[in-house]
């Protein structure tokens, strides 16, 4: 049955974090729409972008209660998870050769009528994944924003087995970083300025640990060669490029309030190179997703009630840095006879 409305927690004020409920209408299901009845939500830095009046969140996993005529994927009553992209054009080169999440007329889940901090939301179903079996939802839920965008530099940019990949920041991305990369089958190499994080990222996967306000700790590591960036602060950067080997890549998914400021040398010899990675395509994320499944890989989090209060509290702790890591909330409304959690 086709909910007549979508209850909602909408941004009341941003500059406080607050949230208040809310009634929106529920448009009408296009060919190609799935509306699906959250289970939950996971909360993300991006969502801090989200303007008055609209409900955030982009790492949902629910169930599918209803599907437009074009949608021969999924059916009712199937259990699926939505990320960042809402759609794309599906008609440039990018779409046409399956890369649909650097689309130039992409759309992302501010243009949806309501992202995922709600009881249901309708979405172009050519953007939605199959959650593995083996995997509970409040643990897909931070995949499907955070785990894709450091899984795909892997991917992409064809890291190997052996390979030496840094990660730069042990937060809500770079806690993934290190599991996704250890399980990938590399060297780990942690990045932080917290001497206090060791112990989580030997934890979490991490093969070493290195200090990045420690000199002699940074001029010990031997060549890396990808170093993900997940931090969103400005850095001196030829710090990092130096730790680089040959034609080493610096990834950058974390995004600083400032300019990249680098002297081409640093690029030119040994052909090094600074690149962006904006979380992946529909087949990317599907492969990120059973990936994480075959090697039963988890974010670290704390869960909370999807209500205005919980919404806050997620929104005050991600603010803070005090989440550890990622935060998820639970929609206690959610109509199923079994609960995935």
């Amino acid at each position: 049955m086709i909910p007549k409305q979508i209850n909602a927690f909408v941004v009341e004020d941003a500059s406080k974090q607050s949230f208040c409920e809310a009634q929106l209408p529920m448009p009408e299901l296009r060919p190609h729409d799935v509306i699906v009845n959250i289970e939950c939500c996971s909360a993300c830095h991006t969502d801090f972008f989200c303007p008055p009046g609209k409900a955030p969140g982009h790492e949902f996993v629910g169930k599918i209660v209803a599907i437009g005529n074009g949608v021969e994927k999924f059916k009712v009553g199937q259990r699926v998870g939505g990320g960042w992209q809402y759609s794309s054009c599906q008609n440039c080169d990018a779409c046409n050769c399956g890369k649909q999440n650097i689309c130039g007329n992409s759309k992302n889940f501010m243009d949806a009528a309501t992202g995922g901090f709600a009881d249901h939301v309708i979405w172009d179903s050519r953007f939605l994944y199959f959650i593995p079996e083996n995997m509970s939802s409040i643990a897909a839920a931070p995949l499907l924003c955070a785990g894709i965008t450091v899984f795909a530099p892997l991917a992409n940019h064809k890291v190997h087995p052996g390979s030496r990949v840094g990660i730069l920041g042990i937060g809500g991305l770079g806690h993934l970083g290190i599991k996704f990369a250890k399980a990938w089958g590399c060297h780990v190499v942690a990045l932080s300025s917290s001497a206090g994080k060791e112990e989580e990222a030997r934890r979490f996967g991490a093969d070493e640990f290195v200090v990045t306000k420690d000199e002699n700790q940074l001029k010990s590591v031997r060549p890396l060669d990808m170093i993900i960036n997940t931090v969103s602060a400005p850095l001196q950067y030829e710090i990092f490029m130096k730790m680089l080997a040959p034609r080493g890549k610096f990834v950058v998914v974390g995004i600083a309030n400032k300019p990249i400021e680098i002297h081409c040398s640093y690029l030119i010899e040994q052909e090094k190179s600074i690149v962006g990675s904006l979380v992946g395509s529909p087949v990317m994320m599907q492969r990120m997703l059973d990936f994480a499944g075959m090697h039963n890989l988890e974010p670290q989090l704390e869960t909370y009630t999807m209500d205005a209060d919980g919404c806050h509290t997620a929104f005050d702790r991600i603010g803070k840095n005090l989440a550890r890591y990622r935060i998820v909330l639970t929609n206690p409304n959610f109509e199923s006879d079994e609960s995935t959690f």
